[in-house]
């Protein structure tokens, strides 16, 4: 099992390790501060010992860092270095992308039905039009950011999540029986949903919120892009 770093210190940007395993191109720590790829966000990059990060992937309780230079050995003592401003940028859009899915089920009951996040722009499927109150959305996302709020992360029991969290935000009943415990990013008097990624700890980090454009890409999938200036 490879203990995740950032699921306690998102903002941790080096580390040390011990390879558990290496196959082909693939290298298996006890920890690790890299992100994997999922929920819409990237998986980081950055260096292991020298030899370049381009992936990571997580593989049940395992993390496989795919490498492009030369593998270290099992039982080495390795340093990783992610990819902090990389890192940061998404860090900065999946924060972005609570507050703008909170806003928009609240105001609008238009649920999230999908997402993606880049290091310069993310977009968000909803199942419900907003394209004629981009303006209304865009003034209340950054009112929300400029109010500095707190972002806490911590762990809930899965019962009393299902008693606390909004079922419209997380759906408890969709993950495995298997995890008894589940991570809460809460925005103070705004949010507080499961999630696995990334996150800043004050809104007042994300800059300026400005919707790009809006595409209907189907029945219940409205798209909205947006960028952090």
């Amino acid at each position: 099992m490879t203990e995740l770093i950032y699921f306690e210190d998102c903002y941790k940007k080096e580390f040390e390790a011990e390879v558990e395993e290496t196959k082909n191109n693939k290298v298996i720590l006890d920890k690790t501060a890299f992100y994997p790829e999922g929920g819409g966000q990237p998986s980081d990059k950055g260096v292991l010992d020298g030899s370049k990060v381009k992936k990571v992937i997580k593989k049940g309780n395992t993390v496989e860092h795919v490498v492009e230079d030369e593998l270290p050995r099992e039982g080495d003592k390795v340093k990783g270095k992610i990819d902090w401003d990389r890192r940061y940028q998404h860090m900065k859009y999946h924060t972005a992308q609570h507050i703008l899915s909170a806003v928009v089920l609240q105001d609008y009951e238009g649920k999230t039905t999908g997402n993606q996040l880049y290091s310069d722009r993310a977009r968000i499927d909803f199942d419900e039009d907003v394209t004629d109150k981009v303006s209304k959305i865009e003034d209340k996302v950054n009112s929300i950011i400029e109010d500095e709020r707190e972002i806490k992360i911590y762990q809930m029991k899965r019962e009393e999540a299902l008693e606390e969290l909004d079922p419209e935000r997380t759906r408890i009943d969709l993950l495995p029986d298997s995890i008894k415990e589940i991570r809460i990013v809460e925005i103070t008097d705004l949010d507080k949903t499961a999630c696995a990624g990334t996150h800043v700890s004050k809104t007042s980090e994300l800059g300026e919120f400005e919707i790009k454009g809006t595409e209907s890409k189907g029945k219940g999938r409205k798209r909205i892009e947006f960028t952090l200036e």
